[in-house]
């Protein structure tokens, strides 16, 4: 039930960001076309036309899609997870003048607190999200941001090896699978252009909860026992980065 739930999740999630991107690049043709019978200045295709406001500003507005990377500092789960690091790439489009569409994949490592609900390990999270960023104000160089978006969270827990060895000792063997979490999350950043190259600081909150099943193996008696519990992911996510635009 749980693998059935989590397909339908990722496939609404991917068909929600092909839409996404499908918009993003028509709608630059399509505002083009409503244009062709005026007179019009020619411009490059990776930019267009900055509004009278901005022209004397340092920002280039970039049409196409830009690239970048950033490190991860995560306060996540705190009840339960210590703070982990980890990195995410992502890609940002303009879609129009003051809204973008940014989306992000990664991985994130974290150790549980000796008293929280996971035993000793580590656990490894790789995020699928997709953010809607719109820019606030700017001044020079500087592009403040805000917005929002949904994001669905793969996750995997490897149990410290001592764990286990003691356990094989009286007989027993554990597992614990951490399964796949749907989320949303609040952003807010502001970026520093120079040159083609945007310096990023980023700030998230995200909201998820995980399903964790633990499995513990009698292998003298041949039973098997299975606790369910709730993982909360929810916290911030402190990053800084850079993207390149193409």
């Amino acid at each position: 039930m749980n693998h059935r739930a989590t397909r339908v999740v990722s496939q609404a999630f991917l068909c929600l960001l092909g839409m996404s991107m499908w918009t993003a690049v028509a709608a630059p043709k399509a505002h083009a076309a409503q244009l062709s019978g005026t007179d019009t200045v020619e411009v490059n295709r990776h930019q267009e036309p900055q509004p009278p406001e901005l022209q004397d500003s340092r920002i280039g507005w970039i049409s196409g899609w830009s690239y970048g990377g950033r490190g991860i500092l995560s306060r996540s789960g705190q009840e339960n997870l210590d703070s982990g690091l980890g990195f995410t790439v992502f890609s940002v489009r303009r879609l129009i003048a003051d809204l973008e569409l940014e989306t992000e994949i990664g991985r994130l490592i974290m150790s549980p607190k000796t008293d929280g609900l996971l035993p000793l390990g580590h656990m490894s999270m790789f995020p699928l999200r997709a953010t809607l960023r719109v820019q606030l104000w700017r001044f020079g160089g500087a592009k403040p941001y805000a917005g929002g978006g949904i994001g669905v969270y793969l996750n995997r827990f490897d149990v410290d090896e001592s764990v286990a060895a003691e356990l094989a000792t009286t007989g027993f063997a554990t597992a614990v699978n951490v399964n796949p979490a749907f989320g949303f999350h609040g952003a807010g950043g502001v970026e520093w252009q120079r040159g083609p190259a945007n310096f990023n600081v980023d700030v998230k909150y995200m909201v998820a909860k995980a399903n964790v099943v633990s499995t513990l193996v009698d292998q003298l008696n041949e039973k098997v026992s299975r606790e369910i519990s709730s993982l909360d992911l929810g916290g911030f996510w402190l990053a800084a980065g850079i993207r390149f635009n193409f």
